[in-house]
Order: structure tokens, then sequence, then C-alpha cells
């Protein structure tokens, strides 16, 4: 781009679904501020997740890596190629990393080349991430499918790393208490103020009791294994409730009875208290802090900061502060939707009734809004800073949202458009609006990136730029997941999907058991004639099939994990000997290169 280095700002937002912005033709205002950017920007139209999770999701955006490559998802950017972080470090810039997510920080090996973590997520969330990477092998173990051994090489040492891991966010929660406490006032991650030298005196004794006896651990802490749904109530996050501080449980225990006293009276209102301090930093906040950074750069090195936001993941809370509920409906109004909506429903994790649909969908949409908006003002404190001229700014979903498409609400793991295409836009006001049609994927981010900043793409990223060459003539994306839980390949049913201009494809090795939103067998959908993927035309002898079918086989082909006899059975010998050749004739071509 000429003048270099520049400053870097990567803008994430979690569940962005494309189709629900204005920059992609929503109906609705939902993005006024990304519409603006695009004016001088590279904006991809068909940018799909190859994983639609967030754990999956980042491996894709920040190391430039398939998601189920490396032993799959489950250890983050551990053993993977260099992270956007390290690159950029190398590269003589600062980096910052302010992380409202669990599965990016050091403990899942994106630590490396960050000169400045913020852990901006919960204590509770660290036993839900162990939990989510050990849950399919408990539950196998439980219904006696997988022995003992191998539940306990998977068990153990995520156990073991999370008892270091929440040893170390004591310590660095303490280091940062008041500078998240200045900068994150209405966040839970500061209001549920804990006393860490109990969590870490109570980490000790868990460590003790399952080193002494660890089947007897797992029999009576993990067995049956905790559910997302009452995991809260069990395990270390029961324990440690009442290790906080004696004023905060006092405040809290007189805030539920004002709760019971206004509940009869105004539902709305008593709902939404209850729910004034929400999980993660609000969008308003985390752009507080990005703008104050911008503001005490150094001036020796360009800076690449990066954060995530969180308010248009479920339950979809737009406005700021522990009063959020109460500027909801300004969102509302400015997108056309009444202003009565009730902002707490969404609490509820799926409609209660057929009427709370609608409200479901419009609260996501306002969600979108405040984001934007908050997005926004860091580009206008970019320019009041004097930063316009010299910073690239790169907005990305991780992932999409279902709202009720398919029988559910969420990104539950299964690749339709909605779960899958998100926006993608690289700005900055020397750049001309340039609109990529052509199939992008976020493995594509971390390598336009660096070649917009003038930065040779690590060795091992998957992705293209998204304006070279090979991006235009990519006839394909290839998905890749499991329907949750953790990377048990020798037991769990993979998941994937072949994504054309016209088509999506939709291939499962077998139905998973948890799942129960998706047919048996394979689906089939015209894109073009059906976007909304909802006529499945999937028959086995539809002439598009074989091809598809030979895409996923030589994918499945490069996972060491799966066997020539697993890919047979699912596709037969023959294409199974034609994956493996395809696989081998492309290995010869790369050591040539």
């Amino acid at each position: 781009m000429g003048r270099s280095p520049l400053n870097v700002l990567l803008l994430t937002v979690d569940a962005f679904r494309a189709d629900r912005t204005s920059l992609h033709g929503y109906q609705r205002p939902t993005t006024p501020t990304l519409e603006r950017l695009a004016k001088n920007a590279i904006v991809c139209d068909h940018t799909f997740s190859l994983g639609t999770f967030t754990q999956s999701a980042c491996i894709q955006l920040l190391t430039s890596s398939r998601p189920l490559s490396y032993g799959g998802y489950d250890n983050g950017a551990r053993g993977r190629p260099p992270t956007l972080f390290k690159r950029f470090h190398e590269a003589g810039y600062r980096t910052t990393c302010l992380s409202t997510l669990h599965w990016v920080n050091r403990f899942f090996g994106y630590g490396d080349g960050v000169d400045e973590e913020y852990q901006l997520f919960g204590l509770n969330t660290l036993p839900g991430v162990a939990l989510a990477m050990i849950r399919s092998s408990l539950s196998g173990y439980q219904s006696g499918e997988i022995p003992q051994d191998s539940m306990f090489s998977t068990v153990e040492p995520v156990l073991l790393r999370l008892f270091d891991n929440t040893l170390e966010y004591c310590t660095l929660s303490r280091q940062r208490r008041l500078e998240l406490s200045a900068d994150f006032p209405d966040s839970a991650l500061v209001n549920t103020r804990y006393d860490y030298a109990k969590v870490e005196k109570l980490i000790d004794r868990h460590r003790n009791e399952f080193l002494a006896d660890k089947v007897a651990y797992v029999r009576k802490h993990l067995q049956p294994p905790p559910m997302p749904a009452d995991w809260m109530d069990r395990w270390l996050p029961r324990e440690w409730y009442y290790y906080r501080e004696p004023s905060k449980l006092l405040s809290e225990g007189l805030h539920k009875v004002g709760h019971r006293i206004l509940a009869p009276f105004d539902a709305k209102l008593a709902r939404g208290r209850k729910n004034r301090f929400k999980i993660y930093p609000d969008a308003r906040s985390l752009a507080d802090k990005v703008i104050s950074l911008m503001g005490e750069r150094d001036w020796s090195k360009p800076f690449f900061i990066w954060t995530h936001f969180m308010d248009t993941h479920a339950p979809y809370v737009s406005g700021p502060g522990r009063k959020w509920y109460r500027h909801t409906p300004e969102y509302l109004a400015a997108l056309g939707y009444p202003r009565d909506l009730d902002p707490s429903i969404t609490f509820d994790g799926k409609p209660q009734r057929e009427e709370d649909k609608t409200a479901f969908s419009a609260l996501y949409d306002a969600a979108l809004r405040s984001t934007d908006e908050e997005i926004g003002r860091i580009i206008d404190a970019r320019d009041r800073l004097g930063l316009r001229d010299n910073t690239l700014v790169v907005i990305a979903g991780d992932h999409g949202e279902e709202l009720g498409e398919h029988g559910d609400y969420g990104h539950f793991f299964l690749l339709y458009d909605h779960n899958s295409r998100v926006p993608m836009l690289f700005h900055h006001p020397r750049l001309d609006e340039q609109r990529i049609g052509d199939l992008t994927t976020i493995l594509d981010m971390a390598p336009t990136i660096a070649t917009l900043a003038g930065i040779e793409p690590a060795p091992g990223w998957e992705g293209r730029a998204v304006t070279a060459p090979e991006v235009a003539t990519r006839r394909y994306v290839l998905s890749e997941t499991f329907f949750g839980g953790n990377c048990l390949f020798e037991h769990r049913p993979l998941y994937m999907g072949v994504r054309t201009k016209e088509y999506l494809y939709l291939w499962k090795e077998f139905r998973d058991p948890n799942d129960s939103f998706s047919p048996e067998g394979c689906e089939l959908y015209d894109v073009n004639a059906d976007p909304d993927q909802k006529t499945n035309i999937f028959r086995s002898d539809h002439p598009i099939i074989p091809e598809f079918n030979t895409l996923i086989a030589e994918r499945l082909s490069e996972i060491p994990e799966v066997s020539p006899e697993r890919i047979a059975r699912a596709f037969g010998p023959e294409a199974a000997e034609t994956a493996a050749k395809a696989i081998d004739e492309e290995m010869r071509a790369h050591a040539a290169d």
C-alpha cells in the first residue's frame, strides 16, 4: 500500500451474520459504519468460516489454518503456524490482545508474540472451556464406549492445565484489578469480585485430590458430565461461588430480594436488572479501551491492536453499562422495530412462544446496530488522533448465527450459510472501494492483513490474500467440524461441507447422537434458488455429488487421524485410492516448488 509501516486495528465480531448487515444488502440499517468504511475498502461479499463456532473460527482467523488440521481445534494455536500476533511482533510491531474470548489467550497458545494481553473473560469461563474440551470423552467413558485409559489420555492434561491456568488467571487478575475496575466497571468480569487467594487454595485442593485418585475424582465431580445448562451449579463454580468479598455477597442477596419484590409489578424491568452485569465487557467499554490504547501508543513502534466484540452473541444485548436495557429501545427504533419489545427476553435462550421469535430476531439486529455504532466511535477517534492515514482497519466475523431457520437459536456447529457466511473488510483511506465477489474464507484474513501492511505472510498459513489470483480461480470452499465437543476422531462422526457459488453440500459420516437439528443423511441446496437452504435436493445420483465426495475424501486424506479404511467405508475403495493419489501428487508438487 505504499507508505509503511501501517498500524493495524483488527476488530472481530462474534456471531456476525453477513446477510443481516446493511453492508451486504439487508433492508434494515444495521451497519451504517461498515457502509461508510466500505467506500475505501476491500469488501469480501462471500466470506465463509470453515467451522461455525468461536473455538474453531479463531484458529482460522489468527493462524490461517484449518480447524481439523494439527490434531484438531482442541488445543487452540498450540502446534500450529505462527499467529498474526507473532508475525507482526517479529516485524517490529507492539501487539496488544484485548481478549473477551476464553479461547484466545496465552492458555491456548496465542501468547507468543503478544506484548500486552488483557484477559477480559470471567473466572467461570475457565472450567466451562475445560468441560467443552473433555465432555465428549467423559460421556463416552460413562456409556462404556471409551475405555478408562483413553478417557484419561484426554481428560488428565486438560484438568492439570486448567488448575495451572486458573492459578495464573488469579495472579493476573490481582495485578490488573484496579485497571480492569476502571475500564470495565459494569461487566461481570469485575463485579463478581472473587477473593482470588481463596480460589487459589481451592484449586490446590482439587489438584491434590485429582492426583491422589484420578478415578475417584472423576466419579465424584464429573460423572455424569456437567452439561452446559447446569455446569455452573456443579464442580468448581459451585464451590467458589461463595469465595467472594463479603460486601458482594451481601449486595447480591439484597438485589435478589429486590428482584422478587419488583418482578410481580414489572417483570421486564426486573429481568433486565437481574442481568445488569453482562457476561462480557460490552461494546462501549471495549471501544473506550481501544481508543485509550491508540492515544497512549508508543511512537517508536507501529501498533497492532485486536479485540473481539461479544454483544452480538446470545443473549444479544445492546447498549452500554449496567442499565443497557434502557438503551435498547433506541436501537430498535433506529431499525424500524417497536420500542417496547422486552430486551431481556433473549435470556430465555430460545423463544418460548411463537410471537417471541420476532423479538429474538429484532434484538439480534439491535445488537448489530449498537456494535456498529461503537466501531464508528473507534474510527472517529482514529481520525481525531491523527492516525487515519497510517492505520489499516480490518473488520470480520468469526461465524454467523442461526435465528430459527433450521430449528435452533445460536451457532450450534451446523454448516448452513447463516452460520458460516460472515462480513470481512479491509479499510484504508488510500484504498478504492473494491468488492470481491469470489469465494473467500476467514483463513484469508491473516495473509491479506500481512500483504496490505507490506509483511510476508507466515510459512504454513493456508489462506491467501483476497486479491491474489488463486482466490479469483477458487471454485469451492470446504468446511469441517464435529458437532460440538472435543475432537475425538476415533469416536465421533465428521461433518463436512462443500460450498460453491451454486451449491451447498452437507455431508455427515453419520448423525451425531447429540444432533437433534439436522436430518439423517446428506443435504444439497441450490443456493441461488434457495438462499435460506430450506429445500434439500440431494439424491445419490445427482451429477454434482461424485465431485463433491471426491473433494471431501481428499481433505480427509490430509488428516492423519482419519484412516484410509474409514474413507473407503464412507466413499468406497476407489474414492479412497483416488484421494490418496491426489494428496501424494500435491505433496510432490509442493516439494518440487
